[in-house]
């Protein structure tokens, strides 16, 4: 019974990664327009366009692999795309601050950028965030269901 649920939270989970690679991508090319339409000239709205891009694209990236999961409602889906969502916003701004501070050798380029430290840290921690929610929640619905399956014991009688 372990291994069915072990593949399934793996298989989404690798979903999830591979959907949040591909809209994170995509967020870096709706912020870079988004720049380019709204006129966007300070660093800081450049910044969180590009950030939030990133980390909205790979939340719903991976939030997507996780829907229709067995017993789980609406509430479910309620608290999963936003918290998917403000992990994937989370780990852009992060990886991209460290993405700044790599420093290469004297004579080397670098082989990343900010942005591309920044999908990363969008697709792990959006991830992440919703393989716990996923394996909490249906724990939770599993144990809840076997609480109300069994059977109250009898009360044994005084004599």
């Amino acid at each position: 019974m372990l291994p069915q649920y072990l593949a399934g939270y793996i298989g989404r989970t690798a979903l999830g990664i591979g959907f949040a690679l591909v809209f994170g991508a995509l967020g870096v090319v709706l912020g870079r327009m988004g720049v380019l339409l709204f006129g966007v000239t300070s660093w800081f709205g450049w910044l969180a366009l590009l950030v939030g891009g990133i980390g909205v694209g790979a939340g719903l990236g991976s939030a997507t692999a996780w829907l229709w999961l067995k017993g789980m409602g609406p509430v479910f889906t309620a608290i999963l795309v936003p918290t998917a969502v403000f992990a994937g916003i989370c780990g852009a701004w992060y990886a991209f601050l460290y993405g700044t501070e790599v420093k290469p050798e004297c004579c080397a380029s670098p082989d990343m950028g900010p942005i591309a430290y920044s999908i990363i840290g969008a697709v792990i921690a959006s991830n992440a965030a919703t393989l716990l929610l996923g394996v909490t929640g249906q724990l939770t619905v599993r144990m809840w269901r076997r609480k109300r399956e069994t059977p109250a014991l009898p009360r044994p009688q005084a004599n």
